[in-house]
């Protein structure tokens, strides 16, 4: 029973990446996952519970891979750079952040998991900034909450703006070109 959740789960993270929540429907789940209505029901109350249990999990899933990614370097801006620079198809858009202009997300309960993992994201980049200040790595011009916006707000955008375009380099020129301007703010040292 527990695969049949996972599996519910995994269905509705991959649906909403493509689809969004509000073109994403319970028999659209069902179709994709295999899975029995029965089933679906005795998991879930609904659709919404379910985009609820799915972006948690996918909002867990992409902070451990920031986690893992970071940890690999002592220097704060080079775990910045790390993360910024992965390579990223923007024409898929963001794993989570492609559902948050969906109009069902002004519902606080779908919203909660989005809210939670974007604050995380910007707690532990303006944890990075702090760090590299306080190393005399990196100029103080910007407050490190600033500079955590601003690289959310790059990759992020970047996401749109290709998918906007058509064009899948364009989250990977919008994080180089952030990159390019953190550098400007490096110390010598």
């Amino acid at each position: 029973m527990a695969k049949t959740r996972e599996l519910l789960v995994e269905t509705m993270k991959q649906l909403l990446w493509e689809r969004g929540y509000d073109a994403t429907s319970p028999n659209l789940v069902l179709e994709r996952s295999g899975a029995g209505k029965g089933s679906f029901y005795h998991h879930f109350k609904g659709k919404k519970e379910l985009a609820i249990a799915a972006m948690d999990s996918r909002a867990d899933e992409l902070s451990e891979e920031f986690d893992y990614l970071v940890a690999k370097h002592s220097d704060p801006l080079a775990a910045v750079t790390a993360y910024m620079c992965q390579t990223r198809d923007a024409s898929k858009g963001c794993r989570i952040g492609r559902i948050v202009q969906d109009p069902s997300l002004e519902d606080p309960l779908l919203n909660a998991p989005l809210k939670r993992f974007f604050g995380e994201q910007h707690g532990k980049l303006t944890q990075l900034f702090q760090q590299a200040q306080t190393e005399s790595l990196l100029s103080d011009a910007l407050s490190p909450e600033q500079l955590a916006t601003l690289a959310i707000s790059a990759l992020q955008g970047g996401f749109v703006y290709g998918r906007a375009m058509q064009d899948g380099e364009a989250v990977n020129d919008a994080t180089d070109g952030f990159i390019t301007l953190l550098n400007t703010q490096r110390l010598a040292g």
